[in-house]
């Protein structure tokens, strides 16, 4: 996933960089630096992303597993 391809993904979801990042554990600061293409985003990133723009999951669903 491209950072282009993360921004648009977050902007479908309604999410920020920083909601983003904390779905997955982790610094907020590291989304910003996916959606500035400083650091690759994850595949597993990617997965959770598309998984959530299809409706197979959703974000309670995430945090309901982090818990």
């Amino acid at each position: 996933m491209t950072a282009n391809q993360f921004r648009a993904a977050l902007d479908r979801l309604g999410l920020s960089q920083a909601a983003a990042a904390a779905l997955v554990g982790a610094d907020p600061r590291t989304g910003r630096r996916w959606a500035l293409d400083e650091r690759a985003v994850p595949e597993c990133v990617a997965i959770l992303l598309r998984l959530l723009l299809a409706k197979k999951i959703t974000v309670d669903d995430i945090e309901a597993v982090r818990r």
